[in-house]
């Protein structure tokens, strides 16, 4: 498992340093933090009461760089909470939050503060949700899962409209309802029948 953290961090460093962006965060607040400087990078780390690291990440030209990662606390200390890619203090690249038991529960892809890509969400590990945005506008393909990982309904966005199919499946996987859309309009469509 710390190998998979790893291979996360390293993706995240790497993503988040060669981001380009023309726009720029706040500056990063570093009261409550210890810091470690070296070459013009500053390793930011907090810790709670009994020693623990509960958050750490890289600080360039005063604002957040590269992966931050959080940690939960007590019976669950050392385990990854969240990891954040940022490029100049705005959120820029893979966000994944994680249980109290190491189970993904959320990732996001991020440009510039705005959700770009793809959005999930998980419960137990398993997906449940899976959207895709452009700009912070629904873009893409939303589809929503079973608890077995099946398909559930399966809806198309073009600029924050519905736009294509939407479609709704039984257990076996078969359309049971489908609407197409066109620029947030229904021009047809209705109950599948066998």
């Amino acid at each position: 498992m710390r190998s998979i953290y790893l291979l996360a961090i390293i993706s995240l460093i790497f993503v988040a340093c060669n981001s380009g962006t023309s726009t720029t965060g706040p500056a990063t607040d570093l009261a409550g933090y210890e810091t470690e400087s070296m070459d013009g990078v500053t390793r930011a780390y907090k810790k709670n009461g009994v020693g623990d690291i509960i958050e750490q990440g890289y600080v360039s030209g005063g604002k957040r760089n590269g992966a931050w990662m959080t940690y939960w606390e007590d019976d669950n200390a050392g385990r990854i909470k969240t990891i954040a890619s940022y490029t100049d203090g705005l959120l820029n690249g893979p966000y994944l939050e994680f249980t109290n038991r190491s189970q993904i529960e959320k990732e996001v892809t991020y440009a510039n503060n705005k959700y770009h890509g793809r959005f999930a969400q998980y419960k137990f590990g398993r997906i449940e949700k899976e959207i895709n945005y452009k700009d912070n506008v629904l873009d893409g393909k939303s589809i929503d899962y079973t608890s077995k990982g099946n398909k559930q309904k399966e809806v198309n966005y073009k600029n924050g409209k519905l736009d294509g199919k939407w479609m709704t499946f039984n257990e076996e996987g078969e359309v049971t309802l489908e609407y197409i859309y066109k620029n947030g309009e229904k021009v047809s469509g209705g109950i599948i029948e066998k």
